[in-house]
């Protein structure tokens, strides 16, 4: 793989970048390690270059001579949040453009890791700037620009897609909107073929149960009310996606926990991953929240003005063309959350993805919510937590090459000797009460401090370009 010599250019600095990291030790916290312990007290977390190189009480763990001192006692620190599916600008992270800003708010929100799913060669570029310290934000894994109907009119062209992703070094294939089932087919044969993993929709024509047997990971549940309905049910002729009519929605709440119990255990069997964006669905969905309610939520700051103005129009003629009431949305939140309730019951395992930016759900506070969406569908605080931490892990650790065209271990996700210093440290404790995650006072990222003061800054800073006139 060649990457554009300014790319590497980028990569080569990452290296001399964390050997200038001074030392950090974190004295005195509470730990949630997300290993299998559950809390470890009072602990010191030894931090050297991008790594944690040790962690111990703090009575009897040493604080290296030189090392930048944070004390967080009655503070908790845990691993930093995992994004598994956000939509990156298509700008190369110059100082204020559109991706610069994501960055910097998901850094602000506590996101060490982020999966890109939008698809842009300047996603890349993103990705090494971060790396090299030149932008601060999250770890991104990017996708490929996805393959859909328009651009994938063959099993042909789906293979010269494949190979053409690897080359240019992104780290998946993202399936959007594929309906023939041979072309589908043709992207995960390739895809298995060269070693590169697949992510994203599942129509109805291809079905859950096929791409979860093809390894695809799957986003939104897609497929799975598709599944729950009766093989001669009327409702399978309705052509519907992520977020179906109402009858659709009806007609699949009849199906009983036996039934989607099988489905988990069918699914389990395949080994089946699922990120299923439950809190951008809630809020697609409820007509109780107006455009004017959500454009005066606090993260709308990050958003330009003409944005707002667009998401406004389209959730007014959404929730004016899809027949929602306050019924219905209420049946489809409460079907959706009993899925997850169920798999996630049965250990086909469930990781937090927000979905952002779109429709007033925007990246960093949508990752929480997206944490809250999943603790409000049936698993515990903890168990949320594993969803934007080391259940993330665990799937790229899955994947060949560790999910990364660059090589990149999966080592985040946990507080332990050897995992990268991705880490927030917190005012309160989210295994207890989530709203914690809201009350961050530091971000460690690759061994990078951001203390509460430089978070600040980086939040206003992308306040303050998001408002510019165009």
């Amino acid at each position: 793989m060649r990457l554009p010599k300014l790319i590497a250019a980028m990569f080569a600095l990452s290296a001399a970048a964390m050997a200038q990291a001074e030392p950090v030790a974190i004295v005195g916290a509470d730990v949630l390690p997300m290993t299998g312990t559950e809390r470890l007290s009072d602990q010191t977390v030894i931090i050297d270059g991008d790594r944690i190189v040790s962690i111990g009480p703090s009575r009897s763990t040493p604080v290296p001579a030189g090392a930048r001192r944070i004390e967080a006692r009655g503070m908790t620190l845990m691993p930093g949040l995992v994004d598994m599916h956000v939509h990156l600008a298509p700008t190369p992270g110059a100082e204020g453009d559109a991706a610069h800003r994501a960055m910097s708010v998901m850094l602000g929100h506590g996101v060490t890791t982020a999966r890109g799913m939008a698809g842009s060669p300047n996603n890349l570029v993103v990705r090494e700037a971060v790396e090299a310290g030149t932008v601060a934000g999250p770890r991104l894994y990017a996708a490929a620009p996805a393959l859909h109907v328009q651009n994938t009119p063959s099993a042909e062209a789906a293979r010269t897609a494949v190979a053409a992703a690897q080359q240019a070094g992104y780290d998946l294939i993202k399936s959007h909107h594929l309906e023939d089932p041979a072309i589908w087919q043709a992207v995960q044969d390739e895809a298995r073929r060269i070693g590169l993993p697949t992510g994203g929709h599942v129509t109805n024509q291809v079905g859950v149960e096929r791409a979860a047997g093809a390894g695809q990971q799957i986003e939104h549940l897609d497929g799975v009310l598709y599944a729950l309905l009766p093989a001669d049910a009327p409702e399978r002729q309705i052509p519907f996606a992520q977020i179906p009519p109402p009858e659709v929605v009806l007609a699949a709440s009849r199906a009983s926990d036996t039934q989607i119990e099988a489905l988990a255990r069918r699914l389990l069997a395949a080994r089946s991953w699922h990120v299923p964006t439950l809190g951008l669905f809630e809020k697609l969905v409820d007509p109780a929240l107006t455009a004017d309610s959500l454009r005066a939520r606090p993260e709308m700051r990050f958003v330009p003005d003409p944005v707002l103005q667009q998401w406004g129009q389209q959730r007014t003629g959404f929730l004016q063309q899809s027949g929602y009431t306050a019924e219905t949305a209420a049946a489809f939140t409460a079907l959706r959350q009993r899925i997850v309730r169920i798999f996630h019951r049965a250990g086909v395992p469930m990781m937090a993805g927000s979905d952002t930016a779109q429709s007033f759900h925007l990246f960093g506070p949508g990752t929480i919510e997206e944490v809250e969406a999943l603790h409000r569908a049936g698993l515990t605080p903890l168990e949320a937590l594993r969803s934007a931490t080391v259940t993330p892990r665990d799937y790229f650790r899955s994947l060949p090459n560790g999910g990364s065209a660059r090589g990149w271990r999966a080592d985040f996700g946990t507080v332990e000797p050897g995992a990268r210093a991705d880490l927030i440290l917190l005012r309160g404790d989210p295994s207890r009460d989530l709203t914690a995650l809201r009350q961050l006072d530091t971000v460690i990222a690759a061994g990078r401090v951001h203390d509460r003061a430089a978070l600040d800054r980086l939040l206003e800073a992308a306040a303050r370009a998001a408002k510019q006139p165009v």
